[in-house]
């Protein structure tokens, strides 16, 4: 288990760092500096401890930290709480635009079923302005598993590309109905509790 968490660790500081050096390629490194990126990873994996729904996304870490000027100094920029506030703000706000982005599918394909367009025409016909996890919803909001089905597998490509679509689905489907084939990430992550 130790050497699951040690690889965890350096994969998240190795991630983290390549990141920085793409938003802040002006910062002159040395060795001694090595040791900031291992606390950027731990500062993320704590935000991700506190709060689950905090994903383990380097990348978006570090650019949830970028404010518009250039970065220049990762230890203040990407290490304690306040660092982590700043990605948790990020991402909740992500989460807040994708759950107003499937409410609005939500309605539109709602409306289109109050003007008489069938379910099965609504729900199994792919859309521009409609995406496959809105359509699972609108399946599942009707009652309709047998339609809601076909959409799990291109739903769950959604999710892949953004996992923080479950975050915004909480309220508009429930969790077991949410086509994230892998499972909560909670059980694909090693338990750091134990050790």
């Amino acid at each position: 288990m130790l050497t699951l968490q040690l690889h965890l660790m350096d994969e998240l500081a190795d991630r983290i760092e390549r990141a920085y050096l793409l938003h802040g390629p002006r910062w002159c490194h040395n060795e001694a500096d090595a040791k900031v990126w291992s606390a950027a990873a731990t500062t993320l994996l704590a935000a991700h401890l506190r709060d689950a729904l905090v994903p383990l996304d380097p990348e978006l870490f570090v650019a949830a930290q970028v404010t518009g000027r250039p970065l220049h100094d990762p230890r203040a920029e990407l290490t304690g709480a306040a660092a982590a506030r700043r990605y948790g703000h990020r991402v909740l706000a992500i989460v807040r635009k994708l759950r107003r982005e499937l409410r609005g599918e939500v309605r539109r394909a709602e409306g289109r079923l109050r003007r008489g367009v069938p379910l099965t025409t609504v729900v199994a016909a792919p859309s521009r302005d409609i995406s496959p996890l809105g359509r699972l919803i609108v399946a599942h909001r009707a009652g309709r598993p047998d339609l809601a089905e076909p959409l799990r597998g291109p739903a769950a490509a959604q999710h892949r590309s953004c996992p923080l679509y479950r975050a915004a689905c909480l309220r508009l489907l429930p969790a077991e109905a949410y086509p994230d084939e892998a499972g909560p990430l909670e059980s694909r992550l090693p338990d750091f509790s134990r050790n």
